[in-house]
């Protein structure tokens, strides 16, 4: 092959492996938010895999931001590119950064909350708690006070009630459901009267909200059947009307935290144990272990989660 012919190849060459490459990688992005989610292509390779069954998740740590000073939360929300959380002082205060493949930046300070570290959103808006009671109501720019704070909020995941102003919560042992109006939940309408009378197992058991789809509603509870040696954390899906469809398992003897996305239900725990559930059919998938322990979870956007590393005060975007 004359020189001509041979650059001509090596051109080919190059252009057919820009092309493979540009194929490659997956996960990132960003759930609800105004306008049409970027799905980040991750740039990086990831700081560590695991295995679920016949599936592998991939770790991304998020840098750009020290949030040693910053950070002190038991909770996590995610719309659009911007990562919520409760900081660690005093009196606490909400704050965020933003989010761009494996990069965060830009933290704001957007004011004084609650200790409750309750954070809930739609698509468009999130809530949280601030002081004496205050629903606080933030837009992506301004932080407005509105009415007051109905009880435990729900947050939405990818897939959920997009485009409309319903949010569900908990006020004692109550699920209800309300439309954010003018800064405040009104039209309030009660799904379950009593969360503890479902089922037996329930009787005594206490809820926390978790997330809301299309179709269903998800909080986790803490059960001791009869013959466990320890307790188990549960997550429970409630169909629109109330009605009980199915349960995942946590591992027996931790307290943290499941998470939902569009596929999948993710449990995790400060020892760093996975356990994953195919969201439909509640089948568990496989178990993981990764090298810190978890939190704090949010869905990012379809099977793409934030985890929070407390003893390190870190984020982490895990693919799934």
């Amino acid at each position: 092959m004359n020189l001509k012919g041979k650059l001509l190849s090596a051109a080919a060459a190059a252009l057919l492996t820009v092309s493979l490459l540009a194929g490659c990688g997956g996960g990132g992005g960003n759930s609800g938010g105004s306008g049409a989610p970027k799905v980040e292509t991750p740039k990086t390779a990831p700081t560590m895999t695991f295995k679920f069954g016949s599936h592998e998740a991939k770790v991304y740590e998020l840098t750009g931001v020290d949030l040693r000073n910053n950070i002190n939360t038991w909770e996590l929300g995610v719309l659009g590119n911007d990562v919520y959380f409760q900081c660690g002082r005093k009196p606490p205060h909400m704050g965020k950064v933003t989010m761009k493949g494996e990069t965060i930046s830009d933290f704001a300070d957007l004011g004084e909350t609650d200790d409750n570290h309750t954070i809930a959103m739609n698509d468009k808006v999130v809530l949280w708690k601030g002081p004496k009671d205050a629903l606080v109501v933030y837009d992506g720019k301004t932080t407005k006070v509105g009415g007051k704070w109905p009880g435990q909020l729900l947050a939405k995941v990818g897939g959920g009630v997009s485009g409309r102003d319903e949010f569900y919560f908990l006020g004692g042992k109550k699920l209800k459901m309300g439309k954010l109006k003018d800064g405040s939940i009104k039209d309030v309408q009660e799904i379950i009267p009593d969360l503890t009378a479902t089922s037996p197992d329930f009787k005594n058991a206490q809820f926390f909200p978790v997330a809301s789809d299309k179709d269903e509603i998800f909080v986790r509870s803490v059960l001791q059947k009869p013959g466990q040696n320890k307790k188990v954390p549960v997550l429970v899906a409630f169909d629109k009307k109330g009605k009980e469809v199915r349960r995942y398992e946590g591992m027996e003897g931790s307290r943290k935290g499941f998470c939902v996305t569009d596929k999948y239900v993710i449990f995790a725990d400060p020892d760093g144990n996975f356990r994953v559930f195919e969201k439909k059919s509640g089948k568990k998938l496989g178990e993981g272990k990764i090298t810190f322990g978890v939190f704090a979870l949010a869905t990012v956007k379809g099977n793409s989660i934030i985890a929070y590393d407390e003893s390190a005060k870190k984020l982490y975007r895990i693919d799934f």
